[in-house]
């Protein structure tokens, strides 16, 4: 008898962000590769079991987030500047949907980290890249 499940990371997790990100930002999002001037990235990272519960388990899911600036020219103040205030604002979105649909999809969301990059074997290319946690309580019948 094949095993009933969901794809929580996939279909709850990473689409959820992505609909966050998507009603926050004008700027694409996608799984592949970066597209364009400027575009967000989503890559799964880890899935990490807390624990047991009396109906399922708790699990924390790792998700970088990369934003990408081509910035077409010089490198600048106002390039870095444009960067930085993107990642600013995703620091105050993840902190305002940090319980996502009442705790029903994830919980406890937040980014520990954030690193500013700039591309070796391209200065016009930028990035932001943040690092995504959250919990889920996965029901198991």
């Amino acid at each position: 008898m094949p095993v009933d499940f969901t794809n929580v990371f996939y279909d709850n997790i990473m689409e959820s962000l992505a609909t966050v990100i998507n009603g926050e930002f004008k700027t694409p999002v996608y799984y592949d590769s970066h597209k364009g001037n400027q575009s967000f990235l989503l890559s799964p990272v880890a899935d990490n079991f807390i624990t047991f519960l009396s109906t399922g388990q708790q699990r924390e899911y790792e998700i970088q987030i990369s934003y990408q600036l081509k910035t077409g020219g010089q490198y600048t103040k106002l390039n870095i500047k444009q960067v930085s205030l993107i990642m600013e604002r995703l620091k105050k979105l993840i902190y305002n949907n940090k319980i996502y649909n009442n705790g029903s999809v994830w919980f406890d969301a937040h980014l520990p980290s954030i690193e500013y990059l700039r591309d070796e074997d391209d200065d016009t290319l930028l990035k932001g890249v943040a690092t995504f946690n959250c919990n889920s309580i996965e029901v198991i019948t």
